[in-house]
């Protein structure tokens, strides 16, 4: 047997992890990829008037993406949670609740822009030509509310459904259409920019379809509860508790707007359109590194809310753990691309004169050396999010928002033009990290030794024993319960209840090992054991070929699980993110 059944290790949350990362990131490119391409056809079909109306329109599209940040992400941490702990309803109410808000927002939405698009463009630029094409853009951009919202709310849902290949494979489809279209309708059939943005809904609109298919599939773990209809007062307390869960990452997102509006601004008095152009490329960049710090940080929400509701704190740590390895890997590669070959970039988006390339290059190396700081203000932001530190994470969102970043913009920009106003970037996240760190100190400091670390969490469960980690083997299996029976002897637990914990341990793993037998990989098992004076809890956690134990077809024959059952007072099982979980009571 491996020494590493000696102590818990991060397995299973790391293969987890791994296997949400790669359609994670995929989703969250594919999302913000969409401007990108609209910006790079858009400068190369018809010019960088294009481009810079289309960056125009980001304010408005950090908005619609703070809303499914906020219901999006709030609903599916509390659907984890509540899968976590085994309740599948509030799960299927908070997942009908989500889509029955979306639905009125999205009603709301269009009947106040569509009077109001032309204003709202003029609010947006005082320049003539920019107002004309932004208003292009931005009309179908609004008719096209109501897919984009519950698509990209759905996404969550779909990839807390334990599908993230099929949540990425959705957006992919979406913006591969919108790809085709866009050299469709803006280059043969001369559309201009309306015909971007039409493709954009269009794309989004065939992924809506299919995204309605996960959910008429029996592997979908979620359905529509619309009793929940009935109880207005559980409806509107679930909308409280998304707002709240949610409300970090919207704010972080919709200071975005507000950030870009004040940068628009503030550019365009001091650097003109050249100054809008040069921000323009730099913007796109900065959704180009968005897309792993979404990705990276998303990943771990999911897995950390399981974890939470399961008060698997180990598990938490090594999720955060990750992402963080991941984030700090990708920033500063790409920081250093930008960096060292910054010209093809600025090319690559239509950008041809040498004045406007000579402006560009500064700013977007400047830029590129905020990435680090940005992509860990945003990943402790989505921690103390999913870890439900609510006034933390939306300290964070208002810090890096404006707090910061305004006044030294325009402090910088007064004494040192528009190169001042690039290194406010930089400054923003830098002070962000250095206040943050100020306030996990003073977190600790106020919970009197129960946090020990800036996880802000506590070591362990009072009553948890042991936690465990190996390789679902036979071999592990018989080593594990010899193990089991030892240290549980040794830390006064009387020999009759130890050798029930070790034999119903033993008896999960070996079926365990006996459903991979055959197979090119092993599984991985987590074990953990609660105990106290009258009652013993054995949760066992497995990343194996989905199994009920309490459906099990051997139910009638003398086989493992038989014996846990004879020897238990109750057994609970659970399909959460692909992972069996079975809680068995002594």
């Amino acid at each position: 047997m491996s020494s590493t059944v000696l102590g818990r290790n991060a397995v299973t949350v790391n293969k987890k992890y791994t296997e949400y990362f790669l359609p994670t990131v995929m989703t969250a490119m594919a999302t913000n990829i969409a401007m990108i391409v609209d910006s790079i056809i858009a400068g190369n079909l018809l010019g960088q008037n294009s481009l810079a109306a289309i960056n125009l329109m980001s304010p408005i599209s950090q908005f619609y993406f703070s809303i499914t940040i906020l219901f999006g992400l709030g609903a599916s941490s509390i659907i984890s949670f509540a899968k976590g702990r085994r309740d599948e309803k509030q799960a299927n109410r908070v997942f009908t609740s989500t889509f029955i808000v979306l639905i009125a927002l999205s009603v709301i939405f269009i009947a106040i822009q569509l009077p109001l698009a032309d204003s709202i463009s003029s609010l947006l630029t005082k320049d003539a030509e920019l107002k004309s094409l932004l208003y292009q853009y931005y009309v179908p951009f609004i008719i096209g509310t109501p897919i984009y919202l519950l698509l990209m709310c759905s996404i969550h849902f779909v990839r807390a459904d334990a599908r993230p290949a099929f949540a990425s494979n959705i957006v992919i489809v979406a913006n591969a259409v919108n790809l085709g279209l866009d050299f469709l309708f803006m280059g043969a059939f001369k559309m201009g920019i309306a015909g971007s943005s039409i493709a954009t809904v269009t794309g989004y609109a065939v992924g809506f379809v299919m995204m309605t298919t996960h959910f008429i599939m029996k592997k979908s773990t979620l359905h529509f509860d619309f009793s929940i209809l009935r109880n207005p007062v559980q409806f509107f307390k679930f909308l409280g508790k998304m707002v709240t869960i949610g409300l970090s990452g919207a704010l972080g997102t919709m200071l975005i707007t507000v950030k870009m509006l004040f940068l628009n601004t503030i550019i365009q008095s001091i650097g003109g359109s050249a100054g809008m152009v040069s921000y323009s490329v730099c913007s796109s960049s900065q959704i180009f590194m968005s897309m792993f710090i979404t990705g990276a940080s998303q990943t771990m929400i999911p897995i950390i809310g399981v974890c939470l509701g399961e008060k698997d704190y180990d598990g938490v740590r090594y999720a955060f753990r990750r992402a963080a390895r991941v984030l700090a890997v990708s920033s500063v590669v790409i920081m250093l691309f930008i960096c060292i070959e910054p010209e093809p970039i600025i090319k690559f988006f239509g950008i041809t004169s040498p004045t406007d390339i000579a402006n560009t290059v500064p700013a977007m190396r400047i830029n590129a050396l905020s990435f680090p700081g940005l992509s860990f203000s945003f990943l402790l932001l989505y921690y103390y999010m999913a870890t439900q530190k609510r006034a933390i994470s939306t300290a964070i969102s208002i810090i890096n928002g404006i707090v910061i970043l305004i006044p030294s913009a325009l402090i910088l920009g007064k004494f040192f033009g528009i190169t001042g106003v690039w290194y406010s970037l930089v400054v923003a996240q830098v002070g962000t990290l250095v206040v943050v760190y100020f306030i996990d100190l003073a977190e600790k400091r106020k919970s009197g030794g129960k946090y020990k670390n800036f996880y802000l969490l506590e070591e362990t469960e009072d009553n948890e024993l042991l936690a465990l980690s190996f390789k679902g083997t036979k071999e592990n299996a018989a080593g594990v319960s010899l193990y089991l029976s030892s240290f549980l002897s040794k830390n006064g637990i009387e020999e009759s209840r130890a050798n029930r914990i070790a034999v119903a341990v033993e008896e999960m793993a070996a079926s365990c090992a006996e459903r991979m037998e055959g197979k090119k990989k092993f599984a991985d098992i987590d074990i953990r054991i609660f105990a106290d004076k009258n009652e013993t809890i054995i949760s066992v956690r497995d990343n194996g070929d989905e199994f009920d134990p309490l459906n099990d077809d051997k139910e009638f024959e003398i086989s493992p699980l038989t014996v846990v059952k004879a020897i238990s007072d109750k057994v609970e099982y659970s399909r959460v993110l692909g992972f069996n979980r079975t809680i068995i009571k002594l």
